[in-house]
């Protein structure tokens, strides 16, 4: 079998008293006392199995001379276990063991009684851990401290604790969280905490148990794998987290901060945008069904535009240059594509028409100084003229300017070639402030970003090239595919 970690919370019903076959639920007004009686009798009771019946009325006394108590819900959750082959080595039971004439509803012997059932059913072969998170007379919040408004950093430090002590016993495997019982705040904390610390080698399971009475008289609990359904605030707060992500720029720390609410079927209505915009940034396949119209732009120039300004708004200043050469290599190929017809098997040569004239095409009679600045290299195979096309610094420059005859497009890769250079160095050396500082300078003087180096779209060289393309009021490129997708993400899922 394998062996796991269980950390249960515990509550006002998770110990039940036995009596003729039935159970029955400790009353609020007294459940702290009744609880106090059974620490000061514990020779009086024993833990016996769950019975299926349960009466309404709620115990407001214990029985004189010797009774018994079961445990519904854990006893649940360990017959779960059984089911899936898996053993509890491990069981962290956190409760609280408050005053009970401060807190008349607190079950502080809870935890007694549910380590006694585990005892009894496993003995050595699992090791309890109890810890109170609530004693004496502490409440959970204290409204005096904006801190500790909802719960107390002391409590929470408690809780921390305990179950990164337990994660540490483990090298990994199996943990079980069964939140049952207890304070519904308290569970959340919990259930949050145990996916942190468990890191990837530890799988974590989510289990509740529904109260089958209610629904079913005479039928037991029984524990059911618990789907996470996010509550309406975190879907407005994730939401409003990933635009101002996006508006920033980073569209792919915006799908780092949704992405654990793209499973769910109601929320993954939006969740999606986000990840086509990560996909976007990250240069992946984006899916058929996205319907973002400037995600998948014919032209790969204005793709590649717009990566370049997101970056520079999140300050990315080595994506940036990267993404500033490479919008001179769309554009390139977009006046190009027209022109040319990929050959069927290879997919580097090209047939061209019109055929570029002879001096752009390489030659075996040419020296390689001088071949090197012609863009274009002949290949005859089977009757047909096919030709390379190098796209090098130079040679980018004379395709636009004698075989595309473009001046946007050759003013611009004159431009980048003062700066290709600057690629290599952000690429290959230490990031350092002074490096990216003299790279937001190099790339402001040669006027392919704004003079505060935070701008791409603004700039005559660049807007000039996506005019030619057909690209109409390319300053607003970025604003309005954020517009776009602030729009989307506003509607109610």
């Amino acid at each position: 079998m394998n062996n796991a970690l269980l950390v249960f919370t515990v509550g006002r019903t998770d110990v039940q008293l036995v009596e003729n076959g039935r159970r029955r639920e400790f009353s609020k007004r007294c459940c702290a006392a009744l609880h106090q009686q059974v620490e000061q009798r514990t020779g009086d009771w024993r833990v016996v199995d769950s019975p299926a019946d349960k009466c309404t009325d709620d115990v407001e006394n214990l029985p004189d001379g010797r009774f018994e108590f079961c445990t519904p819900k854990l006893d649940a959750v360990l017959q779960y276990l059984e089911e899936k082959g898996v053993l509890p080595a491990d069981a962290l039971i956190l409760e609280t063991r408050r005053y009970s004439e401060k807190v008349r509803e607190d079950p502080r012997a809870a935890g007694l009684v549910l380590e006694q059932r585990l005892r009894e059913r496993f003995g050595n072969r699992v090791e309890v851990t109890r810890i109170a998170y609530l004693e004496g007379a502490e409440r959970l919040e204290d409204g005096d401290s904006e801190r500790d408004a909802v719960i107390r950093q002391a409590v929470v430090s408690r809780i921390d604790y305990a179950i990164r002590d337990a994660m540490a016993k483990r090298s990994g495997g199996q943990i079980v969280v069964a939140t049952t019982g207890g304070i519904p705040r308290i569970a959340t904390l919990v259930d949050e905490v145990v996916r942190l610390y468990a890191g990837r080698g530890n799988s974590v399971e989510l289990i509740e148990v529904p109260e089958a009475a209610k629904a079913d008289p005479g039928k037991r609990d029984r524990a059911v794998p618990r789907r996470s359904v996010p509550e309406p605030v975190e879907s407005y707060r994730a939401r409003r987290h990933a635009l101002d992500l996006i508006e920033a720029g980073n569209l792919i720390a915006a799908w780092g901060a949704v992405k654990h609410l793209a499973d769910d079927e109601i929320e993954q209505k939006w969740t999606r945008i986000v990840e086509w915009l990560y996909r976007f940034a990250a240069s992946l396949p984006i899916p058929n069904e996205c319907d973002i119209a400037m995600l998948r732009h014919r032209l790969m120039a204005v793709r590649a535009v717009v990566r370049v300004e997101l970056a520079l708004r999140a300050d990315d200043i080595p994506r940036a240059v990267h993404g500033t050469v490479a919008f001179f290599e769309a554009a390139l190929w977009d006046q190009l594509l027209p022109h040319v017809e990929r050959h069927p098997d290879k997919p580097k040569l090209y047939a061209i028409k019109p055929a570029p004239c002879v001096e752009l095409v390489r030659s075996g009679n040419m020296g390689d100084s001088h071949n090197r600045k012609r863009p274009f290299e002949r290949v005859d195979e089977m009757g047909t003229t096919w030709y390379r096309i190098y796209e090098e610094n130079v040679c980018a420059i004379r395709i636009a300017k004698y075989y595309l005859k473009s001046d946007p497009l050759q003013n611009l890769g004159q431009a980048v070639s003062e700066i290709r250079n600057l690629r290599n160095d952000v690429a290959h050396n230490e990031p350092t402030p002074e490096l990216m500082a003299e790279a937001k300078q190099k790339m402001a003087e040669v006027q392919l970003w704004s003079s505060d180096g935070a701008r791409f779209l603004t700039q005559p060289l660049i807007q000039e090239v996506l005019n030619e393309l057909g690209v109409t009021a390319p300053e607003q490129l970025c604003d309005n595919l954020i517009a776009t997708v602030r729009s989307r993400l506003v509607q109610r899922p």
